[in-house]
């Protein structure tokens, strides 16, 4: 049997390795839905709450910064700190109606968070802090189109869009007796440029063309409040068999807020005559002031948690979004609408005691199924489903007394759907993510003799 250490570099250099392949993917995303609203929406949990299905609400424990929900940040493990980042490496295939379809790839870092326990030694109450920065929403695409005028000419046009919104929070949460309470605040920020090409080409004459361009770009930010809680209901226990089961119950709240910012826009209009090239500025504004309200959101969920030799939680999720809430300047985007999603996942640990010799009865074993509706509508109403399996590696062997001090590399993959063969389009993705979770000791004053 292979040593606990060496298994330990193995899983150590998953990580490594999932370094190495973001840095060797190119940013080639293309989501057609990220032209509407602020963007394409980008996963909020973090990997274990991904190779759960992504739920959120009721979830916690010692060593996951649990951001969904920041209720969970009461049960950071007691004077530990954690440092948490994860990996995206996406794959989408776009395909259309009419039999085409085009893959692209890309990765990033979904998140970077860290969190510890600040409470007293001898308070009677949990107290837990975290912070980090993570992206809310992409815009990526880019899409092309061809048309022919009355007088026979062709014309194509080309839309481009880059950019997103990022959230950077602070949050904390208080744990009395088994209702915990906490909140994120901290600024929402973000960038948004679209670019339109339009081309006129003379097909009765050679050589010779117009076209055009409009740029925009937008800036903005704003404050931002979230809120949540968690309550704890002890169902069971045994204590000569040393079981114990428990309900978690858990519910949280992104509050709607408003986001100012500034637009610039420039409209150049392009021609060239044989091999002479031109460029004529028709219009170009700067710095005008705009607003744009960010919708707020809902969760709502429960966990089932069995603890004995063995580890087990089951729970489920329901998120609604306010996305037809969503305004630009006043005005709403008539090709967004509100969402929801149903999340359900599983946990499962085969021994929690540190007796196993194996180091695979200590691996969390994670998976879970999502199914929702998409806040865009442009071709009718958009369903997407997801089904989630995840691991959870320790770097080293430990006991339950010593679950929160250890290191894990928590790695998920998703598959899905978005859109169905109906539709315009529909899109299929692939979705890998890894995270290293370090925990060590903090605030303890070293004693010698």
């Amino acid at each position: 049997m292979q040593s606990v250490s060496l298994i330990g570099k193995r899983v150590s250099l998953l990580f490594v390795l999932a370094l190495a392949i973001v840095s060797q993917v190119q940013s080639q995303d293309n989501s057609p839905w990220s032209r509407y609203g602020l963007g394409d929406i980008v996963p909020s949990g973090n990997i274990v709450n991904r190779g759960m299905g992504h739920i959120g609400a009721a979830y916690s424990d010692y060593q996951t910064i649990n951001f969904v929900n920041p209720a969970s940040y009461s049960r950071f493990g007691l004077q530990r700190s954690i440092l948490d980042i994860g990996i995206d490496i996406n794959s989408r295939k776009l395909s259309d109606n009419k039999g085409s379809s085009y893959t692209s790839n890309n990765a990033v870092v979904p998140y970077l968070a860290a969190g510890f326990q600040i409470k007293p030694p001898k308070a009677k109450y949990d107290w837990g802090l975290a912070f980090g920065l993570r992206p809310l929403t992409k815009v990526s695409y880019n899409i092309v189109s061809g048309s022919r005028l009355n007088a026979g000419d062709s014309v194509l046009s080309i839309y481009e869009g880059s950019g997103g919104s990022y959230q950077a929070f602070v949050g904390s949460a208080i744990g009395i007796k088994n209702l915990s309470i906490g909140f994120n605040t901290g600024y929402r920020f973000g960038t948004a440029d679209y670019i339109t090409r339009v081309s006129i080409l003379n097909d009765t004459v050679p050589d010779r063309y117009r076209n055009g361009q409009k740029k925009i770009g937008n800036k903005f930010g704003a404050a931002f409040l979230e809120v949540g809680l968690q309550y704890r209901i002890k169902l069971g226990l045994d204590t000569a068999r040393k079981r114990a089961s428990f309900l978690q119950l858990g519910a949280y709240t992104s509050l709607q807020g408003k986001m100012r910012g500034t637009r610039d826009e420039v409209l150049e209009g392009v021609f060239v005559i044989g091999t002479s090239v031109g460029n004529d500025t028709v219009v170009s504004k700067a710095n005008m002031p705009t607003t744009q309200l960010y919708p707020s959101t809902y969760g709502f969920g429960a966990m089932y948690e069995f603890e004995g030799k063995t580890s087990l939680r089951i729970g489920a999720d329901l998120v609604l979004s306010k996305w037809a809430d969503y305004q630009y300047n006043g005005a709403k985007d008539n090709n967004l609408q509100n969402g929801w999603q149903v999340k359900t996942g599983a946990q499962f640990i085969p021994d929690i005691t540190g007796r196993s010799k194996s180091y695979w009865n200590q691996v969390m074993y994670r998976t879970g199924f999502n199914y929702g509706l998409e806040p865009y509508k442009v071709n009718g109403d958009m369903n997407s489903y997801g089904i989630t399996f995840g691991v959870g590696l320790p770097i080293r062997r430990y006991s339950y007394a010593e679950y929160n001090k250890n290191n894990i590399v928590n790695a998920a993959v998703e598959f899905g759907q978005r859109g169905n063969r109906t539709m315009l389009l529909r899109e299929n993705y692939f979705r890998f993510s890894v995270s290293f979770s370090l925990s060590d000791i903090w605030f303890i004053k070293r004693k010698y003799e």
